[in-house]
C-alpha cells in the first residue's frame, strides 16, 4: 500500500488552522521584512546606544552643512582632522532622503495600532455587555449552572495585586519636652 506524504503546509491533527487575519499578517510581515533587507545599510551594524542616538538626533542638518562648508574652506583643518566631507554630504543626503520613509512608517505604525484597537474596544464593549448580562443571569433559577463561567469571565477583569512592600512612613524624631521652645520664648513679651 503506497504511504501518502502529507503537504508541508498542511497542518498536524490536531493544531488548529491559522486564522485569516494570522495568513494576512504573515503575508504582510514578509513584505516589510523584504522591504527592510533592500534598505541599505552597513553590513553587520552594531547597535546604537542610547546617546548615540540622541546626539545624532539632535544634531540638525544645518550643522552639518556648515561643519562640511568650513572643512571645505579650510582645507589645511580638514586635511588635519582627516575630515571627508562627501561622507558628511552623503549623511546629509541620507536623512533628508529617507525623512519620507520614516515619517510614512510612523504613520503605517499608528494606523494599524489604532485599527486593532478599534476592532478590540468593539469586542470589548460587547463582551462587557454579556459579562454585565451574565453577573445578572447567574442570580436566576437557571444560573448556577454557568457560575463557573463568569467566575473566569471575572478572574481577568481583577486587577492584579501589586508587590511592592507598602513603604512604612518614617516616625517623626522624638522630642523631649525641654527642647521644644516655648512659643512666649521667641517674642519678647511687653509689660
Amino acid at each position: 500500500m503506497p504511504q501518502t506524504v502529507p503537504h508541508p503546509d498542511t497542518p498536524e491533527a490536531g493544531t488548529p488552522a491559522p486564522s485569516p487575519q494570522t495568513l494576512d499578517a504573515l503575508e504582510r510581515i514578509a513584505r516589510l521584512r523584504a522591504i527592510a533587507d533592500d534598505f541599505p545599510d552597513e553590513a553587520s551594524p552594531k547597535p546604537l546606544t542610547t546617546a548615540e542616538r540622541r546626539l545624532a538626533s539632535r544634531t540638525s542638518i544645518a550643522f552639518l552643512e556648515k561643519a562640511a562648508l568650513f572643512a571645505e574652506a579650510a582645507p589645511n583643518v580638514g586635511v588635519a582632522l582627516s575630515v571627508d566631507t562627501a561622507s558628511i554630504r552623503d549623511a546629509i543626503a541620507s536623512d533628508l532622503a529617507t525623512g519620507g520613509i520614516v515619517d510614512e512608517t510612523r504613520t503605517l505604525t499608528s494606523r494599524l495600532e489604532d485599527a486593532n484597537t478599534r476592532k478590540k474596544l468593539k469586542a470589548v464593549r460587547l463582551a462587557r455587555g454579556i459579562y454585565r448580562v451574565a453577573k445578572s443571569y447567574v442570580t436566576t433559577d437557571l444560573g448556577h449552572v454557568v457560575t463557573p463561567h463568569v467566575e473566569e469571565m471575572k478572574r481577568p477583569l481583577q486587577r492584579p495585586y501589586s508587590n511592592k512592600k507598602k513603604a512604612v512612613p518614617a516616625e517623626p524624631p522624638a522630642t523631649t519636652p525641654a527642647a521644644t521652645p516655648k512659643p512666649s520664648d521667641s517674642t519678647p513679651q511687653q509689660k
